[in-house]
């Protein structure tokens, strides 16, 4: 991480490369330094039969043929040209690529001595230029110079396969790594844009998947997670702060981006729902998924035998084929897609599978690892993520909706079912009162109630579908239900239904027959336990803030009293209605005033009946 420290800092204190910068301009530039090239199979040679062998060595524009694992290396650098400014110069470095495996040969008290330059090699002198994946620079002084003139450096390229005449060697007077030119400055960028946007994108999907707990969401910050290390880990130095061995950071590094084409498999698959809506497409996705499986288990084996050769050719040809299983599938899911969520899907895997081809195509000759043109897949990646930046979003509107539309359904089911339990309650009372009627063998008052109680039926069955009902019919419903009650009561109570003028009670909804319990408590429990004095019963509908203010108001014992159970109409089992009506009200919110139980009493003390309060919200 000090890496990623560093380079911020370099950035903030940008030095450009501008005449004055330095004390020597000219040589800050840069200066090539001539060189030639031996090519040996094996070990065999050594630095003596080199050194007694000058005539082996050839022109770089010699060899045709492109480097393997195998071969070795030998480099001669020529700095004759350059003597007089090394000595002048108060410091003195050389830039080169950064080889697999490398020695530096110099002159050292009259003797040979050795140094290792490799990036796996251990104790190396090298150290790489953070703006370039492809370049180091060491030290140099000019009585290391072999014979007062050359370096000898034998060389071996193990992670690709390159040409010899892309190798560069230059002297500066200026450490490499101590500044920037505007053009590395211009390439350093898309790095922290991308790294801000892994960041944004990361913790937006993290915080949905926490919220949600969609898998998909989950997948997709594990995969900007896996590339964003893939893309930025050298550049940041991430690779090297959890490793310290360079060959085995370099496998890793390369095997991450297999890691991200899996956890982007995952989240494709659950993102569009493939399984269901898209077979075919999942069939593909599943085939994409097990050869990345395959490859990293391919990839184990051969670091395991230190097959540097297979790990090539296995990134190689595993690439090409996912490069085509996917635009396959994405080609026929734009023919066949069901929605925006296919096309989100769709655009952003296409940015998500051109950008690594993008960037092999236009990579520079020397950059066999594509490491230099990470740029192209930045590109690409953030296009994929600035497109799903929308799809996320609009995935998590659909399921929101979704989610409301569950949470509408699951309380009309359960108004419904709460209903459900009220009207047998109100049917089996009306029926007992009925048998009540024929045991005393009133037929007149029998037939009559049989009459209302048939069209108090039929309009209850009616609006059964209905979660909410009109004021003016629950109005209606409760005067059928009052005529019925005071019919079967022998007139034993009087009541009114009172409609405060600022409502409209056409035009305002209440929940089907919410106040048909209270009526019948005060009724059963209230008034007809009253043996002396009035028995009144009002019913008052009154329009308070945003909310209708439902009075259930009588005359009678009070609670007190009604819990003695002494009224020969009375039943010794529990009543369900208050409780279920209780539930009702809940579940039209968590207004704990949504009901309110009254007491009414005189001044000494005596009951005066109770009054239920019920606010519905409008």
């Amino acid at each position: 991480m000090h890496k990623l420290l560093r380079n911020i800092l370099l950035l903030t204190s940008l030095h450009l490369s501008v005449p004055g910068f330095a004390s020597n301009t000219s040589n800050s530039i840069g200066k090539e330094i001539a060189f030639k090239v031996f090519k040996a199979q094996g070990d065999g040679f050594t630095i003596q039969h080199i050194l007694d062998s000058p005539n082996v060595f050839q022109k770089p524009n010699d060899f045709i043929e492109k480097t393997n694992a195998d071969e070795v290396f030998w480099i001669q650098l020529d700095f004759g040209p350059l003597l007089d400014a090394i000595k002048l110069d108060s410091a003195a470095y050389l830039k080169l690529n950064t080889f697999d495996y490398g020695d530096l040969f110099y002159q050292k008290d009259s003797v040979i001595a050795k140094k290792s330059i490799g990036q796996f090699n251990k104790n190396n002198i090298i150290q790489k230029i953070s703006t370039s994946y492809y370049y180091s620079f060491l030290n140099l002084k000019a009585e290391d110079l072999i014979k007062n003139r050359y370096l000898i450096l034998k060389v071996r390229r193990v992670t690709f396969n390159e040409d010899i005449k892309n190798w560069h060697f230059t002297y500066y007077n200026l450490a490499p790594d101590s500044y920037m030119t505007s053009s590395d400055f211009s390439k350093e960028v898309p790095y922290y844009f991308f790294a801000g946007l892994c960041f944004i994108m990361w913790f937006s999907t993290l915080s949905f998947f926490f919220m949600l707990r969609k898998p998909e969401f989950l997948y997709y910050s594990i995969y900007i997670i896996v590339t964003f290390i893939y893309v930025t880990g050298n550049k940041f130095g991430i690779y090297q702060y959890f490793f310290d061995n360079n060959h085995l950071t370099h496998w890793i590094s390369q095997s991450f981006m297999i890691l991200a084409n899996l956890a982007y498999v995952f989240f494709f698959v659950n993102y569009l729902r493939s399984k269901k809506d898209y077979p075919i497409i999942h069939l593909i996705a599943q085939a994409v998924a097990w050869l990345n499986v395959i490859t990293i288990i391919l990839i184990f084996i051969i670091y395991g035998t230190n097959n540097i050769t297979g790990f090539i050719y296995v990134l190689m040809y595993a690439f090409q084929v996912l490069c085509v299983l996917a635009i396959l599938g994405l080609i026929y899911l734009l023919f066949i897609g069901k929605g925006p969520l296919a096309y989100f899907v769709a655009l952003a895997t296409l940015a998500y599978c051109i950008a690594p081809i993008a960037r092999i195509y236009f990579a520079e000759p020397e950059d066999g690892l594509f490491l230099d043109s990470l740029v192209y897949l930045i590109v690409g990646c953030s296009i994929e993520m600035v497109i799903f930046a929308f799809g996320l979003n609009y995935k998590v509107h659909l399921e929101l909706v979704e989610n409301f539309q569950l949470q509408q359904d699951a309380f009309m089911n359960k108004t419904k079912a709460l209903r459900a339990q009220i009207n047998p309650h109100f049917i089996f009372n009306s029926l007992s009162s009925i048998q009540h009627l024929v045991s005393r063998n009133n037929k007149v008052k029998t037939l009559k109630y049989l009459s209302k109680f048939s069209r108090l039926t039929r309009n209850i069955l009616e609006s059964s579908m209905e979660t909410n009902a009109m004021l003016t019919e629950e109005i209606k419903m409760i005067q059928d239900y009052l005529e019925l009650e005071s019919l079967r009561f022998d007139n034993a109570f009087t009541y009114k239904i009172h409609v405060d003028k600022n409502l409209d009670a056409n035009d305002v909804e209440i929940p089907f027959m919410i106040l048909q319990p209270f009526v019948e408590n005060a009724i059963i429990h209230g008034l007809l336990p009253k043996k002396y004095g009035i028995k009144e019963l009002n019913i008052n509908f009154k329009k308070g803030d945003n909310i209708m203010i439902c009075e259930v108001d009588d005359t009678g014992v009070g609670r007190k009293v009604a819990t003695q159970r002494l009224h020969i109409y009375q039943r010794e089992k529990k009543s369900r209605g208050l409780e279920v009506t209780r539930q009702r009200l809940e579940s039209l919110g968590k207004n704990p005033e949504s009901l309110q139980i009254v007491d009414k009493f005189d001044q000494d003390n005596n009951p005066l009946g109770t009054k239920v309060i019920i606010n519905i919200p409008i």
